[in-house]
């Protein structure tokens, strides 16, 4: 073999080399988004196994709605601090979901009804709180991620997943 087919034989082996490592690193940054995507799915069960946070939406959802802020913490008294939990949730979830640091899909398999119904039921409390704070952007994420969730539901009206579902098996 002669230095010519040598220098031939070393660029395509380099290429193949390149497009190795590109195909190499494609999957790995698959993998990553993947394994991200999942711990993310890990993170979100963790919250509602919060015993903090299931008791701040169990108050809230037991809350009538339209109180004002004022009825609506001496509804609450010494829960508040729990229901002040669960609103700051909501408003870090919808700040990750805005900046695709969360997957939309999975945030809302998990969360959309109890998003819904924490928003209408503190909407007013919301409103007085931004007024008393002269504070607009009080609860902003928490509000744009429930109207997010409401707007999706008019277009298509939700079922359960255990009737839109209820045919599934695990794959084997």
């Amino acid at each position: 073999m002669n230095l010519e087919t040598a220098a031939q034989y070393a660029e395509v082996f380099g290429v193949l080399t390149i497009i190795g490592a590109v195909l190499f690193s494609w999957y790995q940054i698959r993998q990553l988004k993947q394994d991200r995507k999942s711990a993310a799915a890990f993170e979100l069960t963790r919250i509602f196994q919060s015993p903090t946070f299931a008791h701040g939406l169990y108050c809230v959802a037991k809350t009538p709605e339209g109180l004002s802020a004022e009825e609506f913490e001496e509804f609450h008294q010494e829960d508040m601090s729990d229901v002040i939990t669960l609103l700051t949730t909501w408003e870090s979830l919808g700040a990750m979901i805005f900046r695709k640091e969360l997957d939309w899909d999975l945030m809302y398999d998990y969360f959309a009804g109890a998003i819904v119904v924490t928003y209408l039921k503190t909407e007013r409390v919301i409103a007085d709180w931004r007024t008393s704070n002269n504070r607009d952007s009080f609860l902003e994420w928490m509000q744009w991620l429930a109207e997010r969730v409401m707007e999706v539901e008019d277009d298509t009206p939700t079922l359960p997943a255990h009737i839109l579902h209820k045919d599934w098996s695990p794959s084997r």
